[in-house]
């Protein structure tokens, strides 16, 4: 009987029809295949209408091998963290478009922690944690002194580092205000916007504890921003449902899955391309926990319109100097006022929009900030730097 009432619910919550999301959305996994196989035809159509989408994956999905590599000279973690990048590249190269080269891999400091940032035509953007994998139950691990997300959450453990060394989260608060303070950057000035996680209720039984605490995470770092709509998605469970995706949807999550595998086949590691993970493909199942109300506010935003107020700007020079190595490279030397958050936008002729980067600024000493393919043909373009939402510069530029 419960399984009959769970079909049936989870068939209402799929007849709940939700369009996609443009401007950003924010997709949270506990491993760097959650999302393919998941809540890939929502991810794919929040690109389709011309969103961003951001990928913060928290664990390093390392079976418990912590940094081992074993027969291949790539450590297991960093395979499978390569095949999702190059996956989300194939889901923006879905949406249209001459694809580009590779995707940049820079280090960000994040709320005082060193995360690895990965982006593509400024449409998908991956940030790794690299925490430990906690295994199916959220036990641990012995390689990674049987740490989990779990035991953040439940507090029987003071912290837990990434499995790289390089970052500390000092307490489940820590962890959250981290992830809180990528959405506040990545948001840029969308005032709205959805976060896709796993579904904490009912409707998602069976799950792995890391996707479960990925979830909470998530929805901790914004329950009180109610600007911040909420899909959850069915994991492991959904294999027992039935299809819903359309050719054309399964075939995408194909394709998005296949070349998250191929980050492990492409360096010895054997990929689980089976029947149990194909069985995973054919259907998304979500249901909307909370849908956005209100705007995000900030000096650059009125609470009541969600619109920019150039009114709450001062115009003040901030560019030393401008080098151009070539038209999809443009490097500015700013003199930061005041430390904070420096926001660099570029317009095209007719004040179409785009271009965005946010630059965290920590010292008051000159800094590049470079922007990189963003010109595709010459002509003039105007960029404009917002510092703090207290002050802007607009500068024009000719690119030949």
């Amino acid at each position: 009987m419960r399984k009959v009432m769970f079909c049936i619910m989870l068939s209402v919550l799929y007849c709940v029809k939700i369009n996609a999301q443009a401007e950003v959305s924010f997709s949270f996994q506990a491993h760097q295949d959650d999302w393919q196989l998941f809540m890939s035809s929502k991810v794919v159509g929040d690109l389709n209408a011309g969103g961003k989408v951001v990928f913060v994956t928290l664990t390093a999905g390392d079976a418990g091998n912590g940094t081992v590599a074993y027969g291949s000279p790539v450590p297991f973690f960093l395979a499978r963290e390569n095949g999702s990048v190059y996956s989300s590249k194939f889901a923006v190269d879905l949406s249209g478009g001459v694809p580009d080269a590779n995707p940049d891999s820079f280090r960000v400091t994040i709320n005082g922690h060193s995360i690895v940032k990965y982006t593509y035509k400024n449409k998908a953007v991956n940030y790794f944690f690299r925490l430990p994998d906690g295994g199916g139950n959220g036990d641990g691990n012995a390689l990674t002194d049987f740490k989990s997300l779990r035991k953040l959450k439940e507090g029987t453990i003071p912290s837990i580092s990434s499995v790289d060394g390089t970052a500390t989260y000092s307490s489940w608060a820590d962890l959250t205000n981290t992830i809180k303070n990528i959405i506040t950057i990545e948001r840029g000035l969308d005032n709205q916007v959805w976060i896709h996680t796993p579904g904490l209720t009912a409707s998602n039984p069976g799950d792995h504890s890391d996707h479960i605490f990925t979830g909470v995470a998530a929805q901790d770092a914004t329950v009180d921003s109610l600007w911040v709509g909420i899909n959850e998605f069915v994991d492991y469970a959904s294999a027992s449902l039935p299809g819903n995706l359309n050719n054309s949807d399964h075939s995408d999550a194909a394709g998005v899955f296949a070349t998250c595998i191929w980050g492990l086949l492409s360096v010895n590691y054997s990929g689980p391309f089976d029947e149990g993970h194909k069985s995973w493909l054919p259907m998304d199942y979500f249901s909307v926990k909370r849908a956005p109300s209100g705007f995000a506010t900030n000096n650059l935003t009125s609470a009541n319109t969600g619109k920019s107020n150039p009114a709450l700007l001062t115009e003040i020079p901030m560019t030393v100097s401008k080098s151009t190595q070539n038209s999809n490279k443009v490097e500015l030397l700013i003199s930061p006022y005041q430390t904070g958050r420096l926001l660099t936008e570029v317009y095209n002729s007719k004040g179409d929009k785009i271009y965005n980067t946010t630059t965290i600024i920590t010292e008051r000493k000159a800094l590049l900030v470079s922007i990189e393919n963003a010109f595709k043909t010459p002509g003039q373009y105007v960029v404009k730097h917002i510092l703090n939402g207290k002050y802007s510069e607009t500068k024009k530029i000719e690119i030949n």
